[in-house]
């Protein structure tokens, strides 16, 4: 993950980072490794909540037609409220953190 770059940006204008994993928690490890983030990781064992905020791709899977996760960007409020989303159609094409942070600003000044 970039966005450890921005990780002072954030902190001033309170936003926390939280990295969803769906799967165990030996999935979160390895996501956690790979990425060699300091964030927190969350686990969304079931899914359930990931489906909710369409971070799963249905049968996106081109090798095998399963499900697969998304990779986005969710920024919620102080209240649970969903105030934004950005989710990627090509993994290989990601939001940058400059542009997310600058995003994030522009949300909150409007809220």
């Amino acid at each position: 993950m970039k966005l450890e770059s921005k990780r002072e940006d954030l902190e001033r204008l309170n936003v926390q980072v939280a990295p969803i994993c769906i799967g165990t928690l030996d999935d979160i490890v390895k996501a956690k490794e790979k990425t060699n983030s300091m964030f927190q990781f969350v686990s969304d064992f079931s899914g359930v909540f990931s489906k909710k905020i369409g971070m799963v791709h249905i049968k996106g899977n081109p090798f095998n037609g399963t499900n697969i996760a998304r990779i986005g960007k969710v920024l919620v409020d102080s209240e649970s409220n969903v105030v934004w989303s950005h989710f990627t159609e090509n993994s290989r094409v990601r939001l940058s953190s400059s542009a997310l942070l600058e995003t994030i600003k522009t949300i909150i000044k409007k809220t």
